[in-house]
């Protein structure tokens, strides 16, 4: 057996090894964050009943969006929003620059519920940008409001939640022991998965979100979800907010690291009580687009875990290699990271209490999803390296 081989088999055998790391610590050191609950009930198809997370206090809470060009998904957002039972809040929308109907849907939402208010973005905050630039004027107006709530929830247009999820998150940043005071909570988002191409997009967020969450219970802040996070404002304040940060096409990224090297702790949380639901991306083209912006916030993570990502970027064109000159030894490879990763999927999937035709559905898909993964990893690794801009939202970074 000559050295490449053997190289490749180290390679390898590491991404495999930590796929046996990843299942060891999800099963050994799992943080739930939960405490207590009444009733369950079914609130969504694709989910089992919930129980009614019940919460020391209720203190208010604003829902922030930043939108543009979102007249199409914006409605369905906003009236699960209004869903929810949460007995106070407030949702304010800043419009940005949206070149479609967005600004008078979200209007029309306001005259008819107080409770949603509508910014139309015009200026330029500081060296804020984009969304962020969006968040920290909203940030400001809801500071100023009546309420003036500590607790910011942070999603998205395209993304659908359930009526428990801002207690949930509430709950979750309530939740004892707290060492230190929380600065930033994530909930979990699961891509729509109804369609095949959903399906993969959904895997492959639940493979991601429960690698995060095995870091984050070890302490490394990693990543949070800018479609689902809540923010405490004296944190967020401290780091100097949005306008006070340099630019970032990862803002979500960018606004955890600057929150936690200010001594705020943050949690990760992978339960159905935080769950929300967003909408896949349409074509390989918008798939790329997204995975090349959130490289630019994975190549600023620890070494240890860039490492990690570098070895489950290398495993496919490996196998690929082994499967050409060694292929009982390929395949043998290939079955053992397949069967391990599925596992581990899984696991993730049931701590949220999918529904079971939708757990059946999910595992019709995880071996195809091997191959999805490896030609996305790929792909998204020889995109990143062009020397092209980044496309997101109809403008060019």
């Amino acid at each position: 057996m000559n050295t490449l081989i053997v190289v490749v088999l180290i390679l390898t055998s590491l991404t495999i090894v930590a796929d046996v790391l990843l299942l060891f610590f999800w099963a050994f050191n799992f943080r739930a964050y939960s405490s207590k609950a009444s009733e369950s009930k079914v609130l969504h198809y694709e989910l089992q009943a919930i129980p009614k997370p019940l919460l020391e206090e209720v203190p208010p809470v604003a829902v922030l969006l930043a939108v543009r060009n979102e007249e199409v998904l914006l409605s369905s957002c906003l009236e699960h929003l209004l869903a929810s039972d949460y007995p106070s809040f407030s949702i304010w929308i800043g419009n940005d620059a949206s070149e479609d109907n967005t600004l008078e849907v979200a209007k029309d939402f306001s005259k008819k519920d107080p409770r949603v208010k509508v910014i139309n973005i015009t200026k330029k905050v500081g060296q804020a940008k984009a969304k962020a630039n969006v968040i920290a004027q909203l940030v400001a107006a809801a500071n100023s409001s009546e309420e003036a709530p500590d607790l910011l929830l942070v999603t998205d247009a395209d993304v659908q939640v359930q009526p428990y999820w801002m207690r949930g998150m509430v709950q979750s940043w309530q939740a004892k022991p707290k060492t230190k005071e929380i600065g930033v909570v994530t909930g979990i988002t699961l891509v729509d998965g109804k369609s095949s191409w959903g399906e993969l997009q959904r895997i492959d967020w639940l493979f991601a979100l429960g690698m995060v969450k095995v870091a984050s219970d070890w302490g490394m802040p990693i990543a949070t979800m800018g479609n689902n996070m809540m923010m405490y404002r004296p944190a967020y304040y401290a780091s100097g907010g949005y306008e006070k940060l340099p630019f970032s096409i990862t803002e979500d990224f960018q606004i955890l690291h600057e929150i936690t090297g200010k001594g705020f702790s943050f949690r990760n949380v992978v339960d159905s009580k935080v769950i929300a639901f967003t909408q896949p991306m349409r074509s390989w083209q918008e798939l790329l687009q997204q995975r090349r912006r959130w490289m630019h916030g994975a190549i600023r993570l620890p070494l240890s875990i860039v490492s990690i990502l570098f070895l489950q970027a290398l495993f496919f064109p490996l196998i690929l290699f082994l499967l050409f000159t060694h292929p009982l030894l390929g395949v043998g490879m290939w079955l053992s990271k397949v069967a391990l990763q599925s596992i581990f999927i899984m696991q993730v999937e049931r701590k949220l209490k999918l529904s079971k035709k939708f757990r059946s559905r999910l595992a019709r898909y995880l071996f195809l999803y091997e191959l999805y993964a490896g030609i996305l990893t790929i792909l998204t690794i020889v995109i990143y390296l062009l020397p092209l801009k980044t496309s997101w939202k109809g403008r060019q970074y």
